[in-house]
C-alpha cells in the first residue's frame, strides 16, 4: 500500500476518533444542561403550585369566616370536606390552576385532611398573620430512578408551622427525550459535515505533500537502473526540497565518480591491452601468453586433464624479410596471425606471438590427436590462401604464398612450463627437418 493512500487513512482514522469524541462529549453536556433545565423548571412550577394551594387555603379560611358569619350552624350541619367541596371560590380556582398545570405537566395535590380540617378550624375561628401564608415556600427535589418515569418535584405547603400537603410536580420523560432528539439532529449533520470535509482534506494534504516524495522515488528507480542523469525539480525550501537537493547531490556525484571511473577503465584496459597485445599482430606477447599457459598447465595437472601446446614457425621469413623488406614482412606477419586466430577457438584457446617469426597455441581440454588435427587445421588456413602485398611500397609482386611448420606437445601429467616449451620445440625442429609445412608431434615423456 502506497503512502498516498496510507497517509489518508490514517488522518481519516484521527479524525473519526476526535469527532466520535468530540461528539460524545457535546452530546453529553447537552444532556447534562437539558437535566438541569428539566430539575429548575420542575422546581419551579412545584414552588408555584405550592404558592399557589397555600393562597387557595386562605380563601377557603376566608371563606369560612363569612359562611360562620352568616349561619353560626354551619360547621356543626355540613361536614368539612364537603364545605371545602362546595366553596365556589375552592372549586373555581382549583379547576383554573389544574387547566392550566395540565398544559404543561403532571400534577397531583396531596393534602393531609386531619392537618388540613384543624387548620380550617383554627383559622375560622382565630385570627392568624396572612404573611404566614404567602411567605416564600420550601422546596423538596425528588427523582425518580425507575427508567422513563421522568423526574417528579415534591413542594410542602406550610401554613402557620404546619405542613397541609404537598404541591407535587411529574415532568414527562419524553419532554427530556425529544429535547435531546432536537439537540442531535442539530449535532450530528455538523459532525459529519467536520468528518468530510476532513477526510477530503487528508485527501487533498496527501496529494499534496506525496506528489514530491513519488517524484523522488521514480528518479531514484530510474538511478538505480542506471540513468546517471535523473535529477528531482526542487522548488521548495522545507524538508523535501532539502531531501530533493540532497538526492540531486548525491546523483551528481555519483555520475561525476562513474565518469571518472569509466576514463580510469578505459585507461586501464589501453595500459593493459599495451601490457599484453603485440601491437602488430594483436596477439597476446610471449610474457603474457606464458603466464596463461603457466596457469592452464596447473588447472589440467589438478584435474587430470590433456593440454596442448603448439609451436609454429612461418617459412622462410628470413627470404621474405630480404626480398621484399620488412614492410612486407610485418604484413605477412599480420596476416599470418589473422588466420591462425580465425582457425581457433574463441574464449577457449590461446595464441601469442613467442619470437619474431614464431607464434605458440595453448589448446586446453584438447588430446593429441584433436591437437594434430587442430595444427593441419592451421597450416592448411596459412597455406590455402596467399598473402596481398599490394599497396606495400617498392614491391613489385601483388602475392606470395606463406607455409608454416607446426609442432605439437600434449601432456596431463605433473611437468614444469620448461619441459611442455622444450617438448613442442623438439617437435618443430622435427617439422623443419623433414621438410617444412608440416604439423609434427612430440611426446613430453621423450624427452
Amino acid at each position: 500500500m502506497s503512502l498516498k493512500i496510507k497517509l489518508p487513512l490514517v488522518v481519516t482514522f484521527i479524525v473519526i476518533l476526535c469527532t466520535s469524541g468530540l461528539g460524545y462529549l457535546l452530546i453529553r453536556h447537552e444532556q447534562n444542561v437539558l437535566r438541569e433545565e428539566v430539575r429548575r423548571r420542575g422546581e419551579i412550577l412545584a414552588r408555584q403550585l405550592s404558592g399557589v394551594d397555600r393562597v387557595a387555603f386562605y380563601y377557603v379560611a376566608t371563606e369560612i369566616k363569612r359562611l360562620k358569619a352568616e349561619d353560626s350552624t354551619f360547621l356543626s350541619e355540613m361536614n368539612l370536606e364537603d364545605s371545602l367541596a362546595t366553596s365556589p371560590k375552592l372549586y373555581d380556582m382549583s379547576r383554573s390552576l389544574f387547566t392550566f398545570l395540565a398544559k404543561v405537566t403532571d400534577s397531583v395535590l396531596v393534602v393531609e385532611k386531619d392537618t388540613l380540617k384543624t387548620w380550617v378550624q383554627e383559622a375560622a375561628f382565630f385570627d392568624w398573620d396572612d404573611s404566614l401564608v404567602i411567605a416564600r415556600p420550601e422546596t423538596r427535589k425528588v427523582v425518580l430512578n425507575e427508567p422513563g418515569d421522568g423526574f417528579t418535584f415534591v413542594s410542602p405547603i406550610f401554613v402557620r408551622g404546619d405542613t397541609l400537603g404537598f404541591a407535587q410536580v411529574r415532568m414527562d420523560p419524553r419532554v427530556l427525550d425529544k429535547a435531546i432528539g432536537d439537540a442531535l439532529r442539530t449535532i450530528l449533520p455538523v459532525i459529519c459535515g467536520i468528518l468530510a470535509i476532513s477526510i477530503l482534506l487528508s485527501f487533498l494534504l496527501s496529494s499534496v505533500f506525496t506528489s514530491p516524495i513519488s517524484k523522488l522515488k521514480n528518479q531514484a528507480i530510474s538511478l538505480s537502473k542506471g540513468d546517471l542523469a535523473a535529477r528531482v525539480n526542487v522548488r521548495s525550501r522545507d524538508e523535501l526540497g532539502l531531501l530533493g537537493r540532497v538526492f540531486n547531490d548525491m546523483a551528481r556525484n555519483l555520475q561525476l565518480s562513474y565518469d571518472e571511473l569509466k576514463e580510469k577503465l578505459i585507461e586501464i584496459k589501453r595500459l593493459f591491452k599495451m601490457a599484453t597485445e603485440d601491437g602488430l599482430t594483436g596477439l597476446y606477447v610471449k610474457r603474457y601468453f606464458l603466464e596463461l599457459l603457466s596457469v592452464e598447465l596447473r588447472r589440467s595437472i589438478r584435474y587430470d586433464r590433456p593440454l596442448s601446446f603448439l609451436m609454429c614457425d612461418i617459412d622462410h621469413f628470413k627470404r621474405v624479410n630480404d626480398t621484399y623488406g620488412h614492410p612486407s614482412g610485418d604484413v605477412v606477419l599480420s596476416s599470418v596471425a589473422r588466420r591462425l586466430a580465425a582457425a581457433t577457438r574463441d574464449g577457449i584457446d590461446a595464441i601469442g606471438r613467442y619470437g619474431g617469426e614464431e607464434f605458440a597455441v595453448m589448446l586446453p581440454e584438447t588430446d593429441e590427436q584433436a591437437a594434430l588435427r587442430v595444427a593441419e587445421r592451421l597450416r592448411h588456413a596459412v597455406e590455402s590462401e596467399s598473402i596481398s602485398l599490394k599497396g606495400v611500397e617498392g614491391v613489385s609482386e601483388s602475392q606470395i604464398t606463406i607455409t608454416i611448420s607446426i609442432g605439437v606437445t600434449t601432456t596431463r601429467y605433473e611437468i614444469s612450463l620448461e619441459k611442455l616449451i622444450s617438448a613442442a620445440d623438439k617437435a618443430l625442429y622435427l617439422s623443419k627437418k623433414n621438410g617444412r609445412n608440416l604439423a609434427t608431434a612430440f611426446a613430453v615423456e621423450s624427452l
